[in-house]
């Protein structure tokens, strides 16, 4: 549900701007448990459960002139979908299918991170069985989280082999290959980018409300955020972004800042939460910057952002229920 609430967000939040563009025609699937859900496009698709979605979304797909998928890394599922769009030869508004996979993989990113020599913590690929022996080797605190898990799903902060035993108890981590990161203290944030095929700009910098224990807690954001680190944070992300080829349209890049360093965490290949702030205090429409973006390579010339805006997590809740 709490991924569906954020989903939901950045669904309304992108249809309305493409409204506001009127340049284009929208089409959107949902999920038929929220039949009723009042959405700016011009055409809703509800989708049944009896339904194979994967099905119904290529016969859609092929009678449109670009898509934009809003959906999670994990388990594959935004990979699948960007490649089912490719299959029908139509434009993404968004990163191709490859660079999906690369991205959503954060080992496979870490090492690319560490070869290019790109400030992150020191992370190990572990399974359950030797994960006790690696946590006491390199020591705690150290996060634990999944190979491919979106935001903080299945992310936790463990201090002790006690509360490792604890976290290896969470189905995420039964039999597969997992992360444990060292621990940094500092700012939660993310930057907004878009990217083409020639060049990336940066669009903002944004502080992320994580409330850390044994379960991380993504409780809202604001944008911009204002942090001594920016120009350095906006830098790692635009250099993590391009070792990644394929990412196109809007990408969000996740760091920890500290007071002398900006820390990578994670390279997101989609809209991220962030769009539902920074569309309120930037200068230009970003739905039509996406589409220009992906269809046509170009930039925005100037970024400028005015005031400042905080969303919170449980709003997006309660906005879902009320429309269920």
């Amino acid at each position: 549900m709490d991924l569906a609430a954020e989903g939901r967000a950045m669904l309304q939040a992108v249809l309305a701007d493409f409204r506001a563009w009127d340049a284009v025609h929208t089409v959107t699937t949902l999920d038929y448990r929220l039949d009723g859900t009042q959405l700016p496009a011009d055409r809703i698709i509800i989708l049944r459960p009896e339904e194979e979605y994967e099905q119904s979304l290529f016969r859609l797909v092929t009678k449109s002139d670009a898509a934009l998928i809003i959906a999670p890394e994990s388990s594959g599922i935004l990979a699948r979908l960007s490649a089912l769009v490719e299959r029908a030869g139509i434009p993404l508004l968004g990163a191709g299918s490859a660079a999906v996979a690369i991205a959503a993989d954060k080992w496979a990113c870490y090492r690319r991170f560490v070869q290019a020599a790109l400030p992150t913590p020191p992370t190990w690929l572990v399974s359950s069985t030797d994960a006790p022996a690696v946590a006491k080797r390199v020591g705690f605190p150290l996060v634990i989280k999944p190979v491919d898990g979106v935001g903080c799903e299945g992310v936790g902060l463990v201090t002790d082999v006690p509360s490792l035993g604890l976290a290896l108890e969470h189905s995420t981590f039964e039999g597969n290959g997992f992360l444990l990161q060292r621990y940094v203290a500092g700012t939660h944030a993310s930057v907004s980018l878009l990217v083409t095929a020639q060049g990336t700009q940066p669009l903002s910098l944004n502080g992320q409300m994580i409330a850390v224990g044994e379960r991380f807690v993504y409780r809202g954001g604001i944008v911009p955020l204002q942090h001594p680190q920016r120009a350095r944070a906006v830098d790692v992300a635009r250099q993590a972004v391009s070792l990644i080829p394929g990412l196109r349209g809007y990408v969000g890049v996740d760091l920890v800042l500290t007071d002398a360093e900006s820390y990578l965490i994670e390279v997101n290949p989609r809209l991220t939460t962030s769009y539902v702030g920074l569309r309120q205090v930037i200068n230009f429409n970003l739905a039509e910057a996406i589409w220009l973006a992906c269809r046509k390579n170009v930039l925005p010339p100037k970024v400028t952002l005015t005031g400042q805006v905080s969303f919170r997590k449980e709003k997006f809740k309660e906005k879902l229920n009320d429309s269920s």
